[in-house]
């Protein structure tokens, strides 16, 4: 598993999304929302966000954006042009969701890491990034670049932007109410069951949004966070981690295995191709190198952020007059 610490130390390009790195676990189960059958998954799928930086946003004046991705998987990210999604645009740099009429939780790295990039504070975070709904593949002919500027939501206040050992999310409030999406239903207290089928919904790579499913939860024993075999990678920070069934909110994705390893292990330079491991975790091609690391992909439970979302999402208080 790739350290969350380990992107202080990374210098990003504009074009690549970040995050701590994720895997696939035995078959890829990523797919575009076109190619998704599960109704529920496809609703959930509307109220989830990609984090775009404001410079690559053009809006024009009769209401429809562009998001400025000019490169693909394959050539922003030595991807090999045999693997998934390789000729897709990448340029989201988390994943986020709505649980509030104005309010969004994601990962808190995604707030804290972007020293590298010009910011250094969640609060130049705030100001330099929007949140992007329906950067998705969802039309045999609709480019995901091009949307409607309604779509694109400002960061207006960031309530709180937490990254520790054992904590990792952030909770920011939009610049106005999201209309057309609801928010999403999160568990408040207790935990997931040991046995509960999972679907991840998020940016992977920066792509266009994938809703992955056919994952479960491996460990779950710690108080703050539970290890999945759900198929993510580094832009799926901050993706919403659902009961798949259920539809429930559970958790943050935050980190994981590592991503791609090299076509060729005797040239680092060679494309990279999907780094591959068993469904419980074990026998990764390239193992972590991280001792002691979980064996899975990292969430955050829901339910150590709902003390900042009901805050957050509590009416404003008008000033007593005197």
């Amino acid at each position: 598993m790739a350290n969350i610490l380990f992107l202080v130390a990374i210098t990003l390009s504009a074009s690549a999304s970040f995050a701590s790195e994720k895997v696939v676990y035995g078959d890829d189960n990523r797919l575009d929302v076109l190619a998704v059958t599960n109704v529920l998954h496809k609703r959930l799928a509307l109220s989830t966000a990609a984090m775009v930086e404001n410079k690559k946003i053009q809006k024009d004046t009769s209401g429809n954006c562009r998001l400025n991705f000019n490169e693909t998987l394959e050539t922003g990210a030595n991807v090999c042009p045999g693997e998934a999604f390789s000729q897709q645009s990448i340029g989201a740099m988390c994943s986020g969701f709505l649980v509030g009429d104005d309010v969004l939780v994601t990962a808190g790295h995604c707030f804290k890491l972007l020293g590298g990039m010009g910011y250094p504070t969640a609060e130049s975070v705030c100001k330099g990034f929007s949140w992007v709904f329906n950067y998705a593949v969802d039309s045999t002919t609709r480019d995901p670049r091009v949307g409607k500027a309604s779509d694109v939501y400002g960061c207006k206040q960031v309530v709180t932007a937490t990254l520790s050992n054992t904590q990792d999310f952030a909770v920011i409030k939009l610049d106005r109410k999201v209309t057309g999406r609801v928010a999403l239903k999160f568990r408040e207290s207790g935990k997931i069951g040991d046995r509960t089928s999972l679907v991840v919904i998020g940016h992977p790579s920066g792509l266009p949004s994938k809703i992955a499913a056919g994952a479960r939860v491996l460990q779950n024993r710690d108080a703050g966070t539970f290890v999945t075999n759900l198929d993510t990678f580094h832009g799926n920070s901050g993706s919403a981690v659902f009961d798949a069934t259920t539809g429930q909110l559970e958790g943050i994705l935050i980190q994981g295995q590592t991503d791609y390893r090299p076509s060729d292990d005797r040239d680092f330079r060679s494309c990279q191709v999907v780094n591959r491991c068993e469904e419980n975790g074990n026998g990764c091609v390239l193992p972590t190198l991280q001792p002691g690391a979980p064996k899975g992909e990292v969430v955050t439970r829901i339910s150590e952020v709902v003390s900042f979302i009901k805050a957050a999402r509590a009416p404003a208080r008008t000033p007593a007059r005197r």
